[in-house]
């Protein structure tokens, strides 16, 4: 009988004979996915990142670290102009500097989201001093990619502005479900209350409210349908409005100026 060390050297032998054979295995298999992956045309490959990109960006991490060629074309501008980045809060707590490092990629490649949280900030944001030339051209940027949000914002101030705008601001609006309306003003007002405000546009687009409107198509007054009001403000959301469309869309201006004061407790005095 051979003695217990000799059977225990066999043993490991063996084991080491399994350990180099799965190993080169293993590497036929990647050299085979890299291979693979390398004769994908760069554009079909950038194509299927910034698909995955667009779901989230926590999806994006995950896919550059499958293998070199996704890591690398993960980091091409295409893909930063469209990746998801609803999900990250206007003003995170930590890690500040890379993510506002992450913002002004995406700024600059083009991203209709982060041209979008530009231009808010720009505008209302007491940090910025109410750079409007550079708000409003992020917020035309944004609208040219069909941002929801950015075109309900940009509608908005046209109709605000009033004149010739006013006309190309309802027609902005209008091309806006009730859904898209509703849901675009609520995430504005959502972003409005996490800032510190800079109340001279404030005060400017809430001047709106105080002037004589009526429908410049069917000459109805909006006094008679701005809100409903009790404890809370109750806004009828249906399409059980009487008049034209540009009467409802100018509604919905006269409710988010109201929904603006409240949020940002601004009163013309």
């Amino acid at each position: 009988m051979a003695p217990l060390s000799t059977r225990r050297n066999e043993v490991f032998s063996s084991l080491a004979k399994i350990r180099k054979k799965v190993r080169k295995r293993m590497s036929r298999k990647e050299g085979h996915n890299a291979s693979a992956m390398k004769s994908l045309p760069n554009d079909l490959l950038l194509e299927v990142i910034a698909k995955v990109a667009l779901n989230s960006f926590d999806d994006l991490c995950r896919i550059r670290q499958t293998c070199k060629e996704f890591n690398e074309a993960g980091q091409e501008d295409y893909i930063f102009q469209h990746v998801s980045i609803e999900k990250f809060p206007l003003f995170p707590l930590r890690k500040r500097k890379r993510f506002s490092e992450l913002m002004r990629r995406c700024q600059k490649c083009g991203n209709a989201e982060a041209l979008y949280r530009q231009g808010v900030l720009d505008l209302f944001s007491l940090r910025k001093r109410c750079e409007f030339e550079s708000g409003f051209e992020c917020l035309e940027k944004a609208v040219a990619k069909g941002h929801i949000e950015a075109t309900y914002l940009y509608g908005v101030f046209l109709t605000c502005v009033g004149g010739e705008a006013k006309q190309q601001g309802l027609q902005s609006l209008c091309s806006l479900n009730g859904k898209d309306l509703s849901e675009s003003r609520e995430r504005f007002m959502t972003c409005i209350q996490s800032m510190w405000v800079n109340n001279v546009l404030v005060r400017k687009i809430l001047a709106y409210n105080d002037r004589v409107k009526a429908c410049s198509q069917c000459g109805n007054l909006q006094n008679n349908f701005v809100t409903k009001r009790g404890w809370d403000d109750i806004y009828d959301e249906g399409d059980n409005l009487n008049g034209c469309g540009s009467c409802k869309m100018n509604r919905e201006v006269n409710i988010f100026c109201d929904r603006l004061r409240s949020c940002t407790y601004v009163n013309l005095l």
